[in-house]
């Protein structure tokens, strides 16, 4: 397996596409692709047809998929803030890559998981991946994530949501507003890691009252009273979460002992009650679930992608990555951390150097254990080993 990226600003994006098809190729040291990756502002949407036809031309690339974003990304830095273009190039005979797009994300509705599985299902009947680049709009991820697990069980999910000042989604020759470009996987399966941005604070809880989304009790006391204790724990917590913000973490495995970072989905708190104490969240919440409050600002983001990291190569074990995707929040990046191309460095400096690609996008899907989530101000990275 060879591959090779490519980072180039794009104020002239036909020539940036071919640019960065040229040295992509040459980075990969092959004359030709079997799958591109492509990701690019939306401010370069009117050249997107140009753009596919250049990286299809020049790298004979089968199977081409990829959104527009906030912003791009390889291993040789992020660009945000101005035209710009991030190529990804893969030749390896073994992989098996199916495109997929689903032009009308609102036509599909709740059958949208249940027809891209239709779609892949020959791909991955042995294992596998996907990856889903979706529009923002009609996007429904529970209902998509949820019809896929139903038609083919658990299979990773990464990608990210596209983002810009115009959306779109590309696949092979086609561009598409409204709809989920996407690529099955098989023949290789990823090490994937999710970087919440967040750490926690205080004492995991166990649930004891609750209705949806509404937390009432958590250890016998009202939920509110559990939080402010959560955040009076830390040194300066009350200021560092006047300036970032509190979240809840909801155990993934509450019988897992002790719980630490990563084993939480953490999700916003949408309101709190004082009267009641009560709290609501933007997921619904059961009784007996274990909830720990979780503080997200700069350096939490940046210890939490460290912890991360470190997770990732173990789990490699010493294997090579081939290629990998970083799929960042727009949230994130130059923004939160006051540093250009933060991510992309740590993930160098902790894995090495190897081909990366992704954008930044209006939201993340990756799996937290044996579940696939749909996550915000986060950093999911898919490394595919040699």
């Amino acid at each position: 397996m060879t591959a090779g990226s490519a980072l180039v600003p794009a104020r002239a994006p036909a020539d940036a596409a071919l640019e960065a098809a040229l040295g992509a190729l040459a980075a990969a040291g092959a004359e030709r692709a079997d799958l591109a990756l492509v990701f690019c502002t939306g401010d370069v949407f009117p050249a997107a047809p140009a753009i596919l036809h250049a990286v299809r031309r020049v790298t004979g690339a089968r199977v081409v998929v990829g959104c527009s974003g906030a912003g791009v990304l390889t291993e040789a830095g992020e660009i945000e803030g101005e035209p710009s273009l991030a190529l990804l190039v893969v030749r390896d005979e073994r992989l098996v890559a199916t495109p997929f797009l689903v032009e009308d994300l609102a036509a599909a509705g709740d059958a949208l998981g249940a027809e891209v599985a239709a779609r892949v299902s020959a791909t991955v009947a042995e294992g596998g991946a996907l990856v889903v680049l979706p529009d923002a709009r009609g996007l429904e991820p529970r209902a998509l994530l949820d019809g896929l697990e139903a038609e083919l069980g658990f299979l990773p999910v990464t990608g990210a949501v596209a983002a810009g000042p115009t959306l779109f989604e590309l696949c092979n020759a086609d561009t598409a507003q409204g709809g989920l470009a996407g690529l099955a996987l098989s023949g290789t399966r990823p090490v994937v890691g999710v970087a919440q941005g967040c750490v926690p604070i205080g004492e995991p809880y166990v649930v004891t009252r609750a209705e949806g989304r509404v937390v009432r009790e958590i250890g016998g006391r009202p939920a509110l009273v559990v939080l402010r204790e959560a955040v009076a724990a830390v040194p300066g917590g009350a200021e560092r979460a006047a300036r970032a913000g509190i979240f809840a973490g909801i155990a993934i495995d509450p019988a897992k002992s002790p719980l630490e970072r990563g084993d939480f989905l953490v999700r916003s708190l949408v309101g709190a009650d004082p009267a009641s104490g009560a709290l609501a969240l933007a997921e619904p919440v059961r009784v007996g679930q274990t909830i720990q409050f979780q503080l997200r600002d700069a350096a939490a983001a940046r210890d939490d992608l460290e912890a991360m990291l470190a997770d990732v190569a173990r789990r490699l074990g010493g294997r090579r990555p081939a290629f990998g995707c970083y799929f960042n929040c727009a949230g994130r990046g130059a923004g939160l951390y006051g540093e250009p191309a933060h991510d992309v460095t740590r993930i160098r400096a902790r894995l090495g150097a190897f081909p990366l690609v992704g954008f930044f996008g209006n939201g993340e899907f990756a799996p937290v254990g044996r579940r696939n989530f749909f996550h915000t101000y986060t950093g999911a990275l898919a490394v595919f080993p040699a």
